[in-house]
């Protein structure tokens, strides 16, 4: 058993390792210095505390001028009734006062689906430079997600939230964004049957 327990620690080192790569890699994505305008496309998250930040972060760069407007993005919970970018929208305007300058798109569920009603709708719904407002680890994926889409703007720029540097959140954000990786890279079919299954399925508009 010896080997077994060889094998068990040195996958538990290259795991921590890799998460640690990633993070530390993740913190580049964070541009808000450099923003002189445009659009905050914040994405939703069911994790409070995340949300809080995220909401925060884009509220501040309003207030800041270092973006124009804001346009939360997924949460669509069909099942439960629940509008999830619209709600952190009304967070967002009674905290900053700014109602008139944020939006929301009320049918994405997921960061795919959102970034796909993006890439679409850019230039009405978020025009100007693009600005992805989440924690760097998703801003690595939902760059390369918004880059695939056919319609998709250009450029796009990141902005993070202060990061948690406790490595227990560290590597559970790690690990969730591999497994959306993992479920990004699924055929589409599968993918929307996992969505189906974890979000609910889109009810169709009457």
């Amino acid at each position: 058993m010896r080997w077994l327990r060889r094998i068990v620690f040195w996958l538990i080192i290259l795991d921590l390792a890799a998460t640690a790569l990633f993070w530390g890699v993740s913190r580049f994505m964070d541009q808000s210095r450099a923003l002189t305008g445009g659009t905050g496309v914040v994405f939703y998250t069911d994790n409070n505390k995340d949300a809080a930040a995220r909401i925060a972060k884009a509220v501040n760069l309003l207030k800041a001028g270092k973006l124009d407007r804001l346009y939360m993005v997924g949460g669509h919970r069909p099942q439960e009734g629940w509008l999830g970018s619209q709600e952190m929208a009304l967070i967002a305007a009674r905290g900053s006062g700014l109602g008139g300058r944020i939006s929301a798109d009320v049918e994405s569920r997921d960061t795919i689906s959102g970034l796909k009603n993006l890439a679409r709708n850019a230039k009405t719904k978020a025009p100007g430079e693009i600005v992805f407002v989440s924690n760097c680890m998703q801003v690595i994926r939902a760059k390369v997600i918004y880059n695939a889409q056919p319609d998709h703007q250009p450029s796009v720029m990141g902005a993070c939230p202060p990061g948690d540097l406790n490595p227990l959140d560290i590597w559970r954000r790690a690990h969730y964004e591999a497994g959306a990786w993992v479920l990004y890279a699924m055929p589409a079919g599968w993918r929307d049957a996992v969505l189906d299954r974890l979000r609910g399925a889109d009810v169709p508009a009457e």
